[in-house]
C-alpha cells in the first residue's frame, strides 16, 4: 500500500464517511448501440477541513514536505492517442479534475459503444493495460471500481449477467484489508439505464423504474464483496 493511499484510508476510517460515490450512467438507443458514462467523486478527501488537516499532519509525520497538497488540475486523456487506440478504447476520454480551492476531486470515464457489449470489452482491455501511461490513474483501479458485468440486448431487452470474481476478496485480508473495507464503507455506487422506450418491467432487485430510466443503488463494499449483484433484465417498449 502506497503512503498517500494508506494516510486517506487512515482519514476516512476517522471520520466513518464514505470517500467514494461512483455514478454509471448506459445511454441505449434503439439499435443496441450508445453511450457509457462512469464518474467517482472523492471529494470528501478534501472537502472536510478536518479530515484535509489530518492528512496533512500525517504526511508531514512521515517526511511529506510541504505536507499533501491537492493543487489544481483539470486532465483530459484520451485512449485514442495511445498504444490502446483500437475498438471501442479508440473514442473514450477520461476526464479527472482536482481542486484544493473548490474542495473537489473527480474523475470521470466516457465512450461511446456501438453495441453493449463493448462495455465489458473496455473495462477489460483498461485493467490489462492498467500499468501503461495511457490508462491514466484508473488503470490499476478499474477491476477494483467496476461493477462489471456483460451486457446483452436484443429485441427491446437489456441484460446484465453477474460479474467475473476477480478477486477482490483478496483485498480485504489482513490488516490491509481492514483499511480497505473502512475506505469503502458508506460509498454508494448508483447506476442508472436510459432506455429507448418505456419501461415494462425489470427483474433487477431494488430498482427504481421512471418512465423510461432505471435507476439502482448498491453499497461498494456491498459489491466488491460479491453480497449484491448488478445483474438482471429490463424490458422496455418503442416509443
Amino acid at each position: 500500500m502506497t503512503k498517500n493511499i494508506f494516510l486517506l484510508l487512515v482519514a476516512c476510517s476517522f471520520f466513518l464517511t464514505s470517500c467514494i460515490e461512483t455514478l454509471e450512467e448506459v445511454y441505449l438507443n434503439k439499435d443496441g448501440s450508445g453511450k457509457y458514462n462512469i464518474s467517482f467523486d472523492m471529494s470528501e478527501f478534501f472537502s472536510n477541513p478536518m479530515m484535509k488537516s489530518l492528512i496533512e499532519e500525517a504526511a508531514k509525520e512521515e517526511g511529506e514536505e510541504g505536507g499533501f497538497e491537492l493543487g489544481e488540475t483539470d486532465t483530459l486523456i484520451y485512449f485514442g492517442e495511445g498504444a490502446m487506440a483500437e475498438g471501442v478504447m479508440k473514442d473514450a476520454v477520461m476526464r479527472m479534475t482536482m481542486s484544493d480551492s473548490l474542495g473537489k476531486f473527480l474523475i470521470s470515464i466516457n465512450f461511446p459503444f456501438e453495441n453493449v457489449g463493448q462495455i465489458d470489452e473496455f473495462f477489460k482491455k483498461l485493467s490489462e493495460e492498467g500499468a501503461g501511461a495511457e490508462a491514466g490513474p484508473m488503470g490499476g483501479m478499474s477491476s477494483l471500481l467496476m461493477p462489471g458485468g456483460k451486457f446483452a440486448f436484443k429485441k427491446k431487452r437489456l441484460t446484465r449477467l453477474e460479474a467475473e470474481d476477480s478477486g477482490e476478496n483478496e483485498l480485504f485480508a489482513g490488516e490491509d484489508g481492514e483499511f480497505v473495507k473502512m475506505f469503502f464503507s458508506g460509498g454508494t455506487h448508483t447506476t442508472v439505464y436510459h432506455l429507448p422506450g418505456k419501461v415494462r418491467k425489470t427483474t433487477i432487485e431494488g430498482a427504481e423504474v421512471d418512465g423510461n430510466t432505471v435507476t439502482i443503488e448498491r453499497p461498494i463494499i456491498d459489491l466488491m464483496e460479491g453480497k449484491v449483484g448488478m445483474d438482471g433484465e429490463i424490458r422496455f417498449k418503442n416509443r
